[in-house]
């Protein structure tokens, strides 16, 4: 619409302009240096070159003029930018802070996580020490069984009754030698009588003799009382291991218990872990969504400052070519404000257009010695004109552009401000929920570590008792095996001794032939001696059955005491099983944990290399952002704006589609997840059931309570 009236108008020739001549805010090509020294910060982060540094008075008083050209309601769509732009930077500041929070406390519960697992591997090897020795305690056992068995063999009853049944047969052959010897003792009594002193000797030596014999019977009556001493140390002691396999229930019953808090406790830690993972999750969400904000920040900011910067260019032109039209005539200037209505208002350009064209025609006849000599100025006018038009129509797209963008960035940070908002109140619940299940965990892991420090310290107390209670077995092992030999040794000096006697007895009786006759006066004295001797024989024998009897007796207790032991060990064997059968489902249910922990690893690697991938893309941006400030061109800005548009798209897509991946990843691991716990028998603990669990302190048994043995 602008083309007819510089065919009919004249201007004032313009200066002319070189390339390198400075023609707006930034200085001309090869007037600055680029600084590339110093290394940039933190991701797309460039470095600002000192080529705008001498120009900052001009360019704040160009932003003067501009501000007092500019409308009332553009200021305030200005400041409403400015103050909604301090808005989201308070809010980005504020979000970062919270996250940085939310990582250290991440961090302290990661770490708080693997002293757990330390704990619990640490009461895994006690576990196994504890199974290697009641291991050796059984091979302990099965070998005194053994030595038992050997000392039952040894002294059987069958032993013991042919051992008597030989006495037997000894014994009534010396009566029958007795009654032959006193029948010959009654028909030589005559012969002994001068043999008397002698015998009264002998019978003296025979006295010291029974004397001895006496002591050593008052030594086997004081053995007897110490073997009845050890019976009733025997007896307590059969007493107290009824009284530790009591002991030994209750620490079962106890386990039972601590097995089911640590059951309670993998099934929280597992609960943990699941929502550290939501965590980085949300974290890393947050942290896209932060880059996002940031990059649309940066573009709005580049678009903005673009937009200034043009607009200062074109406002600068403009004034140039309305100073040149003010020196033409007035009537230039109403044409010019004509051309602003007409700008402003698009309908009524033809109507003025016309007007125009009429007043033209009316100064087409003063104008025709001028028109010789502007018509070099019109050419070049109509060039600079047409070039004008050209860049209004460019920044009347790019103000539609931008336009748009900003209508598209402002929907999005309305979305972006309602999903943090949503975030947060998740966060807060979340911090509140993650607090409450770290108090549980701490009370209930102090209540673990004193019970487990208990429970140890009552299981080495135990088996220091187990080991002393064992060694105290094979030293009545070796102390009734040496009282077994001492008994023997006993029998054989008894044997001995009824062997000289006889002899003796023999001896006697061939004195008495000797001295029958002179033994008449004294037959009396000498069948005295004969009945004391007979009832202390009788004694004998009666202790030598008493003796028998006891040992009957003790190898009665003996096998009562090796049986309860074979039941011991028998139970302590069905507790080893029980403990390896348990130990065996515990690790198979941690092994298919222990594969999913490979799997978060691997999915956090990939993560970590997608970041990576991301950063190095950031980098790239970077550098094209920076080469881009040192373009001399429009055109090649804009072409570069264009490029970095269809590369965020390509980035949103990739970054929708890794959502859209990382979303059946969930699915599928929490079907994997839910499927593991049917199959394990796991349930997931509600937080409304917490500290509403039934009692579990004083809770009726199921079965009585075993008596103790007494």
């Amino acid at each position: 619409m602008l083309v007819p009236l510089t065919t009919y108008m004249s201007f004032p020739k313009a200066p002319l302009k070189r390339f390198n001549d400075p023609s707006g805010c930034a200085p001309s090509p090869g007037a600055y240096d680029v600084n590339t020294s110093e290394i940039s910060k933190g991701p797309v982060s460039f470095q600002k070159s000192q080529r705008f540094k001498k120009q900052k008075e001009s360019q704040q008083n160009l932003s003067v003029d501009k501000d007092s050209t500019m409308p009332s309601s553009a200021k305030k769509a200005k400041t409403l930018r400015l103050k909604v732009r301090s808005f989201y930077y308070h809010l980005i500041r504020v979000l970062v802070q919270e996250r940085g929070v939310q990582d250290k406390r991440i961090q302290d519960m990661e770490n708080e996580l693997e002293k757990m697992e330390a704990k619990l591997n640490v009461v895994v090897r006690e576990k196994t020490s504890l199974s290697a020795n009641n291991a050796s305690l059984e091979k302990q056992l099965i070998d005194l069984t053994r030595t038992n068995e050997l000392l039952k063999s040894k002294f059987s009853e069958d032993g013991n009754q042919k051992n008597i049944r030989m006495l037997s047969l000894e014994l009534m052959k010396l009566r029958n030698k007795r009654e032959t010897k006193m029948r010959s003792m009654m028909a030589k009594q005559e012969g002994m009588e001068m043999k008397l002193l002698v015998t009264q000797k002998n019978l003296e030596e025979s006295q010291g003799k029974i004397a001895q014999l006496e002591g050593k019977l008052v030594s086997i009556e004081k053995e007897k009382i110490d073997e009845k001493s050890e019976t009733e140390k025997l007896l307590e002691y059969i007493e107290e291991i009824s009284c530790a396999s009591d002991q030994v229930e209750k620490y079962k019953l106890d386990i039972a218990q601590l097995e089911e808090h640590v059951k309670e406790k993998n099934h929280e830690i597992l609960i943990l872990k699941q929502s550290i993972e939501e965590n980085v999750i949300l974290s890393k969400q947050v942290e896209d969504l932060n880059a996002k904000c940031e990059l649309l920040e940066r573009e709005k900011e580049d678009l903005l400052s673009r937009k200034t910067e043009r607009d200062e260019s074109l406002n600068a032109e403009m004034q140039n070519l309305k100073e040149k039209l003010i020196l033409e005539k007035q009537e230039h200037e109403r044409l010019q404000q004509k051309e602003l209505q007409i700008e402003s208002f698009l309908q009524q350009e033809k109507e003025l257009s016309s007007s125009l064209q009429q007043k033209l025609f009316f100064y087409q006849e003063e104008m025709i010695k001028e028109r010789t000599l502007f018509k070099e100025e019109l050419k070049l006018a109509l060039e600079e004109l047409d070039l004008v038009q050209q860049k209004e129509e460019q920044t009347e797209r790019l103000v539609k552009q931008l336009e748009e963008e900003t209508k598209t960035t402002a929907e999005e940070l309305k979305l972006l401000e309602e999903q943090l908002k949503e975030k947060e109140a998740e966060m807060e619940k979340n911090d509140a929920a993650h607090m409450q299940a770290t108090l549980i965990l701490q009370e209930r892991y102090n209540s673990t570590v004193q019970n487990l420090g208990d429970v140890t310290a009552q299981f080495e107390s135990y088996k220091a008792l187990i080991i002393s209670e064992l060694e105290d077995l094979r030293l009545e092992n070796s102390s009734l095996q040496e009282k077994v030999a001492k008994a023997e040794k006993r029998a054989e000096d008894v044997q001995h001794q009824i062997l000289t006697t006889e002899s003796t007895n023999q001896e006697y009786a061939r004195m008495l032939v000797d001295l029958q006759n002179k033994s008449a006066l004294k037959e009396v004295e000498i069948k005295e001696m004969t009945v004391s001797s007979l009832k202390k024989i009788t004694d004998l024998q009666n202790q030598l059955k008493q003796q028998d009897e006891d040992f009957k007796k003790q190898l009665e207790e003996e096998e009562l005491r090796k049986v309860g032991k074979e039941n011991t060990v028998a139970e302590l064997t069905e507790e080893v099983n029980k403990w390896r059968l348990l130990y065996e489902e515990l690790y198979k249910k941690t092994k298919p944990f222990q594969l999913q922990l490979d799997a978060f690893e691997a999915e956090k690697q990939a993560l970590l290399s997608e970041h990576g991938a991301t950063q190095e893309q950031l980098n790239k941006i970077r550098d094209s952002y920076a080469e881009l400030l040192g373009h001399q061109n429009l055109k090649q800005k804009i072409k570069h704006v264009v490029k970095l548009k269809d590369e965020n798209s390509q980035l949103k897509s990739e970054v929708s589609k890794l959502r859209s991946q990382l979303a059946k990843k969930k699915q599928n691991e929490r079907k994997l997840q839910e499927e593991l716990n049917k199959v394990l028998g796991i349930k997931h603990f509600d937080p409304s059931k917490a500290f509403h669990h039934e009692s579990k302190e004083n809770f009726a048994l199921k079965t009585p309570l075993k008596e103790g043995k007494k």
